[in-house]
């Protein structure tokens, strides 16, 4: 925990605080019969069972992982059918067990039993202050609007507990965390109110029945896991045949890694969600995949290509996005490599796409390639400097750059902001050729 920033400790400590002190007076409270501890037991089992099994959505080194549970769905059908004690004690232990059973580190056993427990101490109160006992589940306006206040609040406060762990562990803004990790997250969550309402209509009618619950759940379990794993058997693909490109050309891998980086700086800076940063990284570290169909002697030259040569390069954009489009998963990402040498202007290729015509990952692929293309070494030119660079993409703003994507672009750096409100200059022929030779 000592790598964690001192507001982040300070969180975490508060939220378990918080979480531990609702289950201890909900404990208190209790009625002690076997009934009681009966429920609260299996619940918390259930519980700890579902959360034991979460689907890893697509992770990131600065973030960590995005995972999802369908236990969320239990909790709240506990909600409409049980004494909030019941289910705060309930949610605390279930959520302990799951922790242990999954061997977390310590503090984040913590952060999750607390944050989990006072969410649901939260939303189980919200509830029970609008429903009306004395009317059925969807019997009036009023419990509709209980219902309707369960599931967002539900949605909203898990998304600011868990964004602001995260902002304040990466000392970023909480608006871009929420965007980022969370927004991707919200129908997902939403989808878990019906089904708990699903599972208390079972009750109704006989305890036993709540079983044909288990297949739902398990069914939407299995799609999250299909969708992750053939989302991880595709960057698998993509990343082997990155490296048949790579074992011919090693430059390129080194050049791909770089726009790649830049690339994901541009997205989060721009307040992407974490899966669009992932799959627009995905794409710049590929956007040369094309050059597997490129003859030797044109990839290779030392100098400067003739006309007709740099033509043939030209298809290399096609090719790629040919190639890519034949994953299913990475349509998008296709659509990036195909079009990131479009222009701002409409005068780039292969399709001469203008403005916002041109997709948003192709645009930031653009900038990032062109900035590490003219900061590379290469047989017949040396470097620019990164000033140099800077400036050149300074100038093409307007013209070959989206200008809020070059803009997002110097935030990272550091650097203020471009300004276009005089006539944006063509970039000089030297960036041209370095922008337009990768």
């Amino acid at each position: 925990m000592n790598e964690l920033p001192r507001p982040a400790q300070v969180y975490i400590w508060l939220i378990f605080g918080l979480g531990l002190a609702a289950a201890f007076a909900s404990l208190i409270v209790l009625p002690v019969e076997p009934t009681t501890v009966l429920i609260v037991i299996a619940l918390a089992i259930i519980i700890a069972a579902l959360d034991h099994y979460p689907v890893t959505l697509y992770s990131s080194q600065k973030n960590g992982a995005v995972e999802i549970t369908i236990s969320v769905a239990v909790k709240i059908a506990a909600i409409l059918l049980l004494p909030p004690p019941f289910v705060i004690v309930a949610v605390f232990g279930g959520t302990v067990l799951a922790e242990l059973w999954l061997r977390r580190v310590w503090y984040k056993v913590l952060f999750n039993v607390g944050m989990m427990t006072v969410e649901f101490t939260v939303v189980a109160a919200l509830y029970n202050s609008i429903h009306d006992p004395s009317v059925p589940l969807l019997g009036s306006v009023q419990n509709i609007l209980a219902l309707v206040a369960l599931g967002l609040g539900d949605v909203l406060l898990n998304g600011f507990l868990v964004s602001m762990i995260i902002a304040l562990a990466t000392q970023s803004p909480i608006r871009y965390v929420w965007a980022q990790n969370y927004k991707p997250l919200i129908l997902h969550d939403l989808s878990m109110l019906p089904i708990g309402v699903f599972i208390y209509i079972l009750w109704q009618f006989s305890p036993w029945s709540v079983i044909l619950a288990a297949l739902p759940l398990i069914l939407m379990r299995q799609s999250y896991h299909l969708v992750a794993e053939l989302r991880r058997q595709t960057r698998g693909a993509l990343y082997a045949l990155a490296r048949v490109l790579d074992e011919r050309d090693v430059h390129t891998s080194q050049h791909s890694d770089k726009v790649s980086e830049h690339s994901g700086l541009i997205a989060r800076e721009l307040g992407l969600d974490l899966d669009q940063v992932d799959e627009i990284m995905l794409a710049a570290a590929m956007h040369d995949i094309g050059k597997i169909g490129m003859r030797n002697d044109i990839l290779f030259k030392p100098g400067t290509l003739t006309d007709q040569e740099r033509e043939l390069a030209k298809r290399h954009a096609d090719i790629g996005g040919d190639l890519l489009q034949k994953f299913p998963m990475f349509e998008n990402g296709a659509a990036y490599v195909r079009h990131h040498h479009e222009r701002w202007d409409g005068t780039g290729y292969p399709d001469k796409l203008q403005g916002e015509a041109i997709p948003l990952g192709a645009r930031i692929i653009a900038v990032a390639d062109s900035y590490q293309a003219m900061t590379e070494q290469r047989p017949y030119r040396a470097p620019l400097s990164e000033e140099a660079a800077l400036q050149e993409l300074r100038n093409g703003a307007g013209t070959q750059f989206d200008p809020n994507v070059v803009e997002a672009f110097f935030r990272v750096k550091g650097l203020a902001s471009v300004t276009t409100d005089a006539p944006a200059l063509i970039p000089a022929p030297t960036a041209v050729s370095l922008a337009e030779s990768t």
